[in-house]
Formats: C-alpha cells, sequence, structure tokens
C-alpha cells in the first residue's frame, strides 16, 4: 500500500515477525487502521524454503493464526502425535524413555511443527493484501514519543506516524520497550542452541524425541517426509566449534548422539547457532504502550512454549482492544491495558520460570539432580492420571484461554 510521509494510524505495530503480524491482522480486521514497521521483507512464500528454524504449534496457536485469516496453516508442517523423553545421561545406565502419547488425552495430534520462514511469509502476504494495513518494510523505528494523546513515531527515512497505542513486538532487543523505559529481567544459561534440517532414512512416525543430556537437550522434531527439525542446545563454545567443522564430520557427531533413532541422517540445511537465555519484562505496558511476544518475554526453547506463549499474548490484547473499542474507549485507555497485562500475568510468570527451571534441571551433570528427572517421568509414568493431567496443562493452560485461542470469532 502506498504510504505518506507523515501519517496517522489507530495502532502502529513495531515488528513483523509472526506475532505482529497476526495482531496486526486480528487488529484490521476491526476496520482499524494499523501501521506495520519493520527492517526486512520475507522472501514470497513461493519462493520461501524451510530453514532450520520451525515452531511447534498447539491447536490453540492455529486458532490464533486461523483467526488472522490464514486459512489451513496445518498445510505447511507435520503433526505431533507423539512426545518421547530419552534420557542417556547417566553412563552406565540404561536410557530412560517415556512416551507422551496424544491420543491418551483424547487429541489425534498435539499440534503441528511448521517452518517460521513459510508462517511468516504467508501472513505477510495477507498483510499486503488488506486495505486496513499499511507496511513499512523494510524501514526500522528510530524513535517515538508521546505527543497529546498518543506517539508520534518517526521512521528512518524520516516518515512520521501518530497514533494512540504502539505496539511493540519488536524481539529480544526491543528498541519500543527501551524507549517506554521497561526494565527486564534476564538470564544468561552459557549455552547456545543449533538449529537446522536433517534427513533420515527411517520413518519419524510423527514422533518428536528429546534427548536429555548434561550439555543441553537434543531435540528432533517432524517434518513433512522424512525430515525433522533439530534444536541442539549445547555449551555456547562447544556449539559454535561444531558449526564451524565439516559436513560430514557434524553429521557424524550428531549421529552418535542420537544413535539409531532415525537411521542414517544427513544435513538438508547447515547449522546455525544463537546464545539462549531468559528475559521477562518488568511491565508490559507503559503509557500508550504495550508489548507481545520477545519484546516482552524470551526463552529456552525446550518445551516449545516460546512462540506458543506469544501467540496469547497476541490473542489476549486482542480480545482487550476488541472489547474496549466496542465500549467506546480508546485504545490506549490506561484501564484496558492494565487488564492485558493483568491478564497475561499468571501464565507469563508461570511460563517463563517453569521453562528457566526445566532447562536448568534438564541442563546439568549432578547426579542427584539427573537421578530427579529420572524419578519424575519414571512417577508419570506409573501414574497415567497423573500423566495426562501433565500434558493437558502443558499445552492449553486454564489460566488465560480466550476465545481466539478457542476457535471464536474476535
Amino acid at each position: 500500500m502506498a504510504k505518506t510521509k507523515n501519517s496517522t494510524a489507530d495502532i502502529i505495530v513495531s515488528g513483523g515477525g509472526i506475532a505482529g503480524l497476526g495482531f496486526a491482522l486480528l487488529m484490521a480486521d476491526l476496520g482499524l487502521d494499523i501501521h506495520l514497521i519493520d527492517p526486512s521483507a520475507p522472501q514470497p512464500l513461493k519462493d520461501t524454503n524451510p530453514s532450520g528454524r520451525t515452531i511447534a504449534l498447539m491447536h490453540s496457536s492455529l486458532n490464533i493464526i486461523k483467526a488472522a485469516g490464514l486459512n489451513e496453516p496445518e498445510k505447511f508442517g507435520a503433526p505431533l502425535k507423539t512426545m518421547r523423553i530419552i534420557d542417556n545421561s547417566i553412563a552406565g545406565q540404561r536410557e530412560q524413555v517415556s512416551d507422551f502419547e496424544s491420543i491418551d488425552i483424547g487429541m489425534d495430534a498435539y499440534g503441528y511443527n511448521i517452518p517460521n520462514s513459510m508462517l511468516r511469509s504467508a501472513l505477510y502476504e495477507l498483510a499486503q493484501e488488506h486495505k486496513h494495513i499499511s507496511l513499512h518494510v523494510p524501514q526500522k523505528l528510530n524513535d517515538f514519543r508521546i505527543e497529546g494523546n498518543g506517539v508520534l513515531a518517526r521512521l528512518d527515512n524520516g516518515t512520521e506516524i501518530s497514533a494512540p497505542l504502539i505496539v511493540g513486538a519488536d524481539g529480544r532487543k526491543s528498541l519500543v520497550r527501551a524507549i517506554a523505559g521497561i526494565d527486564v529481567s534476564e538470564k544468561n544459561y552459557s549455552q547456545s542452541a543449533m538449529t537446522f534440517i536433517i534427513n533420515h532414512s527411517k520413518s519419524h512416525q510423527n514422533i518428536a524425541t528429546e534427548f536429555h543430556r548434561p550439555s543441553g537437550p537434543l531435540a528432533l522434531v517432524p517434518m513433512q517426509g522424512n525430515q525433522c527439525s533439530v534444536v541442539w542446545v549445547e555449551k555456547t563454545e562447544k556449539a559454535n566449534e561444531l558449526v564451524k567443522i565439516k559436513k560430514q564430520d557434524f553429521e557424524s557427531v550428531l549421529q552418535d548422539a542420537i544413535g539409531d533413532t532415525l537411521g542414517t541422517i544427513n544435513l538438508e540445511t547447515g547449522p546455525a547457532a544463537w546464545p539462549l537465555c531468559s528475559i521477562k519484562a518488568k511491565s508490559l505496558i507503559a503509557p500508550h504502550v504495550a508489548l507481545i511476544a520477545e519484546a516482552a518475554h524470551v526463552m529456552s526453547p525446550i518445551t516449545a512454549q516460546g512462540l506458543n506463549l506469544s501467540l496469547r499474548d497476541v490473542a489476549a490484547l486482542a480480545e482487550v482492544l476488541a472489547d474496549g473499542a466496542r465500549a467506546g474507549l480508546a485504545l490506549s485507555d490506561p484501564a484496558l491495558l492494565k487488564k492485558y497485562e493483568k491478564r497475561r500475568s499468571l501464565d507469563l510468570n508461570s511460563r517463563v520460570n517453569g521453562v528457566d527451571g526445566m532447562m536448568r534441571l534438564v541442563s546439568n551433570d549432578i547426579l542427584p539432580l539427573k537421578s530427579l528427572r529420572r524419578g519424575g517421568f519414571k512417577l508419570l509414568d506409573a501414574l497415567p492420571p497423573l500423566k495426562q493431567f501433565a500434558m493437558t496443562q502443558g499445552l492449553a493452560p486454564p489460566n488465560d484461554r480466550g476465545r481466539l485461542a478457542s476457535g471464536e470469532k474476535l
């Protein structure tokens, strides 16, 4: 859509990842004028190939994506029917295997593993066609300030946009968060996650397998065909060394780590590594500002909670603002923003703290903790009702299951 040098909007969204695009589409469907800013445009969907970054989306998250206008996001991914935990962290002891079957809680699959790049491209194409969305891409947010009853944002090309509300969906180094003066609590794990795609000779049978190892978890997540995306956590120094070695040497190290789980493997995409940390914003709101997704929280990829949590932010903020607008309230009304923050508090805190605790429990070489971890999985295997409760809680937290996640309209 054409952009004017000086514009007014109902909402400015800084960040055009999956969360930012999803939120923009939901708000635009209400007839609101949305301006979205992002420094990079994705490839057209027809030219987009899967990268090592994939996302395991549960059905509630898929419902939110569908509400944003993307029909059948499942077509890009593979179903996740079983979650398998393999603990081989204690030398000399037999590995422990625990399977969590979706059918045990009445589901055909927990969700779908979808390439991040393809989902973003598909949402971006919807945003390009939406009459109520103006895309400022590729452009960077330079700064913004409170002015009158809203914010005035300035882009690096000189464009100025005024709006009652700016939503920060601009990632872990969020400029919106920084300008708003919102502090964060942060933990560094001294670990990095390597991500890539492998081909394999055995069928994955729609089983997502996670190895618990002292240096960090290693997860094999099904994709279409005989492919899996891999998330391999190691100490940062070792990860940086591994991504630099020859392809055949890397394949050999990985084959040793996963054994014959998937038969013979080879790399489809080269490995990339990024450091792991836990970040939590001390507030989700400021005057005329709301944060969602990684601008609000960053977690380890263990348990695949990240984007699922982010999409619950998207749904909660969209529902709160939609209800407020229908009641005649301003989009930046402090009561609405406080309602959003309160609604997200329990889910966000419990997930960020829970994943942090799980990460520390899994990534260690302390024998009592490894024994405790094994004992916990043995207990779940021995008590099916407890195991089913744990699976249900992991998929759909009851403390913030709004109407979009349940498949209802905004």
